[in-house]
């Protein structure tokens, strides 16, 4: 790493559709400064970029986590963050993104913009990240750059050209970069402008000065006046649209073409800013009274976010830092702001990928990975331990399906949970944990495929295996009607000391999601007050499992009003079985129903496919809220129960070739069907439950 000021530091994530060419794009960047000897490619496994198994083997040759490459060209110093496309991956590179200061949007030639192309760029417009686009893959048949402009249109963007292909025997031989007038050869080498594209060349340049003309009044009077504007004018204006956000850049060419690259390589230092650029980041003081300002300046206080960690093989746990303000060294110590524990950093490291380089100190704007950091997650916060401060938390992406999972050898149980615990450190999307009503240990993650290359990474990583099935919906009962004055009783007498206790109970339902409340109505002392919580007790558990199907008894509220005890054989067991008896009795009483989970679900889909997804919605007992256009795909917000959603990524793949997406979250729990109440109260039984 060069020791560069912080104005000449880059920092850029590369996002887009799965499959349109990102890490190609992040191979040609990379070899084109001679950060790489070969150009990799991702179809024969030869990527820098993709170097897991999981990303080489099989027919899922595409990244499934974020990956980082640092790199010194012309005098500035660039991290890249190459992000999966993939519905079941993004959520590491939704994390990544917290740590950039632009992006790479890239964007299919054939197909234009996709439902992750507009994903991606709602996602890099909502943390206020700049943009430079990239048209891929002008070099393939029915390539269309026009068509694909207008598809970034219809987005709700404001696309700029920048570059014009030279097309040669239906070959991609170079662009033209409009804002110099110079062609630029797929070896980087420059020359004039072939004679035959002068027209369009000068046509298309003059739609870029009216873009840029149209951002500041002052060059749009100037344009309107002298129909012109010049070099510095046009860069300077474009340099303040694409940071607001106003224009969308666009340069086209070929990733593997390596068509188009160097004025990527320019524009990346021209039009996106640096950490200076970007200026302070908002924080906290750590005694939580008022803001302060992170400036990227060596002298500030050292602050920095974990947006990612690493389980290397070789040198173990990595955290990696985007630093914020200050410097950082290696073996220091520093603070853990979230946690609100001192720890110390080993190694600092510059990534390269799956290659490390030790460096000595990072400051404002770097990217490094740190070793032996103890006890620090992804989303954490780390700042100097005297007159530190607090940055806002990266936010963590949260999962969308979930799948049972148990060891495939029973001796392997306990290994198979703690090897589960460490890839959930290192995938942030993935989360684990056990249903409590059902008994399930669930694995949470993104998607179908999300979860089964989890297992695959678990079996090459710590040599156990799963078995992943289906999870059981967790189900709830509650009741319907109030009913009063309810008996539990527990008379024991057997020649010693007996167990004696009575309690009565009413109990009425509550609205949803009001959980359980327990009131203690005793007057006169009919049950003494040292043992009423053991009734309570007694309530509470026996409301784990209801009368229906054995699942828990929610929304409920429960009053003790009346008892009977006995001066010796009265004690806090007796009146615990005698709550249980009384809540079990008194369910049975109030018209106990069934509960099932719905989930709000947002499915984004091309326009085609929107009829059959509603149709398939509603066939789940489904209700469509509403859709919404984007570009050429559409979202349906809709309420699913649970159990019609447990595998629907298959059905949503099959019916849009898998060019749909979904995310969901839980919504509410509500009254199941009799019909179908009365087939899972049965199976239930079936399964022993009761």
């Amino acid at each position: 790493m060069q020791n560069v000021q912080v104005d000449h530091t880059r920092n850029f994530a590369i996002i887009g559709h799965s499959g349109d060419g990102k890490t190609s794009l992040g191979e040609a960047i990379l070899h084109r400064v001679g950060a790489i000897p070969e150009l990799g490619r991702v179809d024969d496994g030869t990527s820098v970029l993709n170097h897991l198994p999981e990303e080489r083997t099989g027919h899922h040759t595409s990244s499934i986590t974020s990956h980082i490459f640092a790199f010194d060209w012309n005098d500035q110093h660039f991290t890249l963050i190459d992000t999966p496309g993939d519905p079941n991956f993004q959520g590491d590179g939704d994390v990544a993104l917290q740590a950039v200061d632009g992006v790479i949007l890239v964007v299919d030639a054939v197909e234009g913009a996709k439902s992750g192309t507009q994903r991606g760029l709602a996602a890099a417009r909502e943390r206020d990240l700049p943009v430079l686009c990239f048209v891929n893959g002008l070099d393939r048949e029915r390539a269309d750059l026009d068509g694909s402009i207008d598809s970034l249109g219809e987005l709700d963007a404001k696309p700029v050209l920048l570059t014009w292909p030279i097309a040669v025997e239906g070959g991609l031989s170079g662009v033209v970069d409009l804002l110099r007038g110079t062609a630029i050869a797929a070896d980087g080498s420059q020359g004039k402008v072939p004679s035959e594209l002068h027209e369009e060349v000068e046509a298309r340049r003059e739609q870029l000065v009216e873009a840029v003309a149209e951002c500041r009044d002052d060059l749009l009077e100037k344009y309107l006046e002298e129909g012109e504007l010049g070099d510095e004018e046009v860069m300077q204006g474009l340099v303040e649209g694409v940071r607001s956000g106003e224009l969308l850049p666009v340069v086209c060419g070929s990733a593997t073409g390596e068509v188009g690259v160097d004025v990527v390589l320019d524009d990346l230092s021209r039009l996106l800013p640096s950490p200076a650029d970007r200026g302070a980041w908002t924080a906290s003081r750590l005694d939580g009274e008022g803001e302060v300002l992170a400036e990227p300046s060596l002298d500030a206080p050292f602050s920095a976010i974990v947006f990612k960690t690493i389980i290397d093989r070789y040198a173990g746990t990595l955290s990696v830092l985007r630093i914020v303000s200050g410097r950082l060294t290696h073996d220091t110590g520093v603070l853990n702001a979230t946690q609100a524990k001192k720890t110390r950093v080993g190694k600092l490291l510059l990534l390269h990928s799956e290659e490390h380089v030790d460096v000595p100190e990072a400051g404002p704007g770097d990217i490094v990975a740190v070793a032996k950091a103890k006890d620090v997650r992804t989303g954490d916060v780390l700042t100097a331990e005297k007159g530190g401060l607090h940055l806002p938390e990266p936010d963590k992406p949260s999962g969308v399906l979930s799948y049972a999972v148990e060891a495939a050898v029973k001796a392997d149980e306990d290994k198979v949970f703690s090897s589960l615990a460490r890839l959930a450190e290192e995938d942030p999307a993935l989360h684990i944990g056990r249903e409590p009503s059902t008994g399930e240990f669930l694995l949470t993650g993104m998607g179908e495929l999300h979860i089964r290359t989890t297992a695959q990474k678990l079996k090459r990583m710590f040599n156990v295996e799963v078995k992943l099935n289906t999870p059981k919906v967790p189900y709830r009962e509650t009741v319907t009607k109030r009913v009063e004055h309810v008996e539990g009783k527990l008379k024991k007498q057997t020649g010693g000391a007996g167990m004696f206790g009575v309690c009565y109970i009413n109990v009425e339902p509550m609205p949803r999601t009001e959980g359980f409340v327990f009131d203690n109505k005793i007057v006169g002392g009919a049950i003494p007050r040292n043992l009423i919580p053991a009734v309570e007790k007694g309530v509470i558990e026996a409301a784990a499992a209801g009368p229906l199907a054995g699942y828990p008894v929610v929304d409920i509220r429960v009053e003790c009003v009346d008892g009977k005890f006995h001066s010796v054989d009265s004690n806090e067991m007796a009146f615990k079985l005698a709550g249980s008896f009384a809540l079990k009795a008194a369910v049975e009483k109030a018209g106990p129903v069934l509960l099932e989970p719905y989930m709000n679900v947002e499915i984004i889909v091309p326009d085609e496919n929107v009829g059959d997804v509603m149709g398939d919605i509603s066939s789940r007992r489904g209700t469509v809220q509403t859709t919404e256009s984007r570009g050429h795909a559409a979202a349906i917000i809709a309420t699913v129960p649970m159990a019609e959603m447990l595998e629907y990524a298959t059905t949503l793949t099959s019916i849009t070739g898998g060019k749909g997406e979904f995310h969901m979250n839980f919504s509410h729990y509500d009254q199941v069907g009799a019909k179908l109440a009365e087939k899972i109260i049965q199976q239930s039984r079936l399964a022993g439950h009761n």
